[in-house]
């Protein structure tokens, strides 16, 4: 296929715009559907779908344009590697070896399993497109096949695994920070601020492992502490209270 003197409409921009746009949403519900879910919660009952799918593209943003950046470096592996002349066979072979071990070694070093998992999907993915014969043979001959796949199945079993492990790091207490809650009967302390739906405050008790839900009109006063400040606090308060009365009272 000819592609020279190709351009892009106006059309073709807003085509595509609008495309990676709903994909953008429909990835950062996913990793909402799968923080919030940890909590037993469904954001969605809460705020409109699109406000939170924005937020949640907002997390993991950042992730997506490395994973872009990674597809386009693999492009360029796979073809500079199939420029390799035939007398260096062997090179073509260990070189795909190489990386493979690496990328596996920095899966498990950072204990990232469910990606790893999902990188096998992704090659099976593949694999069946490309042997069904139901398939027009114009895509299974696309260079933007392996992208296509890519983004449809590894960014989404991404997007899930990165909002559950996020959700799991505050239910094991692995937060830099706490919460403090003052409301017209009590104060609420030791709290991890889970965030907010609407008008509604999440908080996750770690001791309890309950989630807590505290209408936004109720809260008279939200602190946010880091871990060793809550704790130098927590201790002058009970060496307040202990400590003996003066001399001179």
């Amino acid at each position: 296929m000819d592609r020279k003197g190709k351009e892009l409409s106006i059309a073709d921009v807003a085509g595509w715009g609008s495309a990676l746009a709903t994909f953008g949403l429909i990835q950062g519900a996913l990793y909402l559907q799968a923080y919030w879910g940890r909590f037993g919660l469904d954001p969605f009952q809460f705020v409109a779908v699109s406000e939170l799918a924005l937020a949640g593209l907002a997390g993991i943003g950042f992730v997506l344009g490395l994973m872009l950046f990674a597809s386009l470096l693999g492009g360029w592996l796979e073809g500079t590697l199939s420029s390799i002349k035939p007398e260096r066979e062997v090179l073509r072979f260990v070189a795909p070896l190489t990386l493979l071990i690496a990328v596996g070694a920095l899966l498990w070093w950072a204990n990232a399993w469910v990606l790893l998992g999902g990188a096998l999907l992704t090659l099976v993915c593949v694999v069946a497109v490309t042997l069904s014969p139901v398939v027009p043979p114009s895509v299974k001959d696309s260079p933007w096949l392996i992208y296509v796949v890519l983004m449809l199945v590894y960014v989404s079993i991404a997007s899930n695994h990165m909002g559950a492990e996020r959700a799991q790091k505050i239910m094991r207490g692995e937060g830099r920070y706490v919460s403090i809650v003052r409301i017209d009967s009590e104060t609420l302390s030791g709290l991890n601020l889970v965030g907010r739906l609407g008008d509604t405050y999440a908080l996750w008790d770690q001791s309890h492992k309950t989630t807590i839900l505290l209408p936004a009109e109720d809260v008279k006063k939200l602190e946010i502490l880091q871990k060793i400040s809550a704790v130098a606090t927590k201790s002058a308060a009970s060496s307040t209270v202990g400590a003996p009365p003066s001399p001179g009272n």
